[in-house]
């Protein structure tokens, strides 16, 4: 599991009355049998909880089979989908290859959902990455134009967004998503593994390894605080990387001491 998962787990520590949810049943809606890589993802979070404080968790198995989420689904499903200005708001969320076909717009359909059924569960703010920006834009389009009949499902929600995450040479990257072994860090990967890479990361990248090994300092009662990280350069970025993301990540990760 990348290492990339870490930064989203400490924001159980970072707020109050967080919950992260692991979209488990997501896989289906692109045709693919997820069960290894949820299975992957939980083991990883299971020993983040080990290192850190624990981390509260919903599972979208554990609410997506459930009269109450099938009630918000058919709602939602004929609005959006006969309405011109919604069904190209959800269509603009869909990736281009998956806009042929039959059913494109089901994992937009069930993401808009799951966001308005924890509505229901007393949840008021939703984070995540920067790419989910048009899902949120459907929901506060829904949320504000009361013609719809939808308005009740969506108000008073608030969007955020996490900290992107970067591979080695900078690239953009899903934190849970583990392609490109080479370009990425890895949970379980060995410390001198992990040095090794962070050398060869490109200064975006580095500056990213540095920042969420520093936030895990931070909250470990290290010696490292992340808002030191913008001010480094050169050789000092490198050592405060490498060190932080060691020390504070992969050593305790890996069961060793700081």
């Amino acid at each position: 599991m990348p290492i990339d998962v870490v930064p989203l787990h400490l924001l159980g520590q970072l707020l109050d009355d967080f919950s992260l949810l692991v979209v488990d049943e997501f896989a289906k809606f692109n045709s693919h049998d997820g069960s290894q890589e949820v299975q992957k993802l939980e083991d990883a979070l299971n020993r983040l909880d080990e290192v850190y404080e624990k981390t509260a968790r919903v599972r979208c198995s554990d609410f997506m089979g459930s009269s109450g989420y099938t009630s918000v689904l058919e709602r939602l499903r004929p609005v959006i989908e006969r309405n011109e200005e919604l069904r190209n708001l959800a269509l603009k969320s869909v990736p281009p290859k998956y806009r042929v076909g039959k059913n494109v717009l089901d994992y937009t359909m069930n993401e808009v959902a799951c966001v308005s059924f924890l509505r229901s569960q007393g949840f008021r703010l939703k984070l995540g990455p920067d790419k989910e920006r048009q899902y949120d834009k459907l929901m506060s389009v829904l949320a504000v134009n009361g013609s719809y009949g939808l308005r009740s499902y969506f108000q008073d929600l608030e969007f955020g967004y996490t900290l992107p995450a970067f591979s080695l040479s900078g690239k953009s990257a899903v934190p849970y998503v583990p392609n490109d072994r080479s370009d990425r860090v890895f949970l379980g990967e060995s410390e001198q593994d992990v040095a090794t890479k962070l050398t060869t990361a490109s200064e975006k990248g580095l500056r990213y390894f540095a920042t969420i090994g520093c936030i895990a300092s931070s909250l470990r009662g290290g010696n490292y605080n992340p808002r030191i990280v913008q001010r480094l350069e050169g050789t000092r970025l490198l050592d405060v990387a490498v060190n932080a993301v060691i020390s504070d990540i992969i050593r305790p990760y890996n069961g060793g001491r700081k």
